[in-house]
């Protein structure tokens, strides 16, 4: 009777324990996410000195991964709170923080130099103006945007609103003859529907459209 009367506490306690210990777990996660959310954000390196002109970090899955311009979205094995390694590279990224913990900058190496990115914050879509770009599909994308020659081609200021099956972004521009490209979550991308284009001084091809005065 005293054999059963313990493995039927035994049992029960155990029982007992299992939500606890699932609660545990899932506190355990969400302080994980909680803390790499500080770092994931968008950097970006002034000028285009090099090929990488901005990162993406995201946290997914309780990991940080980074996303450079063209080219794979990739892992960031973490060493110290502020010190990972990127896992295709194999080459050491830094994170600087504010006095908030939260992280303002990103030092990576290209080429066998250091370069720092500094976090920016992304705007609402632009969704007003007197011209419309459309980009069909993409359905994956987390960041769509749009750069040309009326913003000095930079990637993280006019962005892109899912609309349908696609993705929309409105703008007023003055009558001109522009130069232009979509950047689908860092890779450069061709209008597929505009096949007027231009190559540049640095044989990059890009779209061209004419704004024609109204009337």
């Amino acid at each position: 009777m005293a054999l059963l009367l313990c493995v039927g506490l035994r049992a029960w306690c155990a029982g007992q324990s299992q939500p606890a210990a699932k609660a545990g777990e899932r506190e355990r996660a969400r302080a994980r996410a909680e803390a790499l959310g500080k770092y994931a954000g968008r950097y970006e390196l002034e000028g285009r000195v090099i090929p990488v002109t901005a990162l993406d970090v995201t946290a997914e899955g309780g990991e940080l991964w980074v996303k450079p311009t063209n080219a794979k979205k990739r892992r960031l094995l973490r060493r110290t709170r502020s010190t990972f390694t990127d896992e295709v590279e194999g080459t050491r990224v830094r994170f600087g923080f504010d006095e908030d913990g939260r992280a303002v900058t990103l030092t990576f190496r290209y080429g066998g130099e250091e370069f720092t990115a500094a976090r920016v914050e992304l705007p609402p879509p632009s969704l007003s103006g007197n011209t419309t770009f459309r980009l069909e599909g993409h359905a994956d994308a987390q960041v769509v945007a749009l750069a040309g020659s009326f913003n000095d081609w930079n990637q993280s200021q006019l962005l892109f609103a899912r609309e349908g099956d696609g993705w929309v972004c409105r703008l007023d521009l003055d009558p001109g003859v522009y130069t232009y490209k979509f950047v689908v979550d860092g890779n450069w991308l061709l209008d597929p529907s505009n096949p007027s284009t231009q190559e540049d001084e640095a044989g990059n091809v890009n779209n061209v459209l004419e704004v024609k005065p109204p009337g």
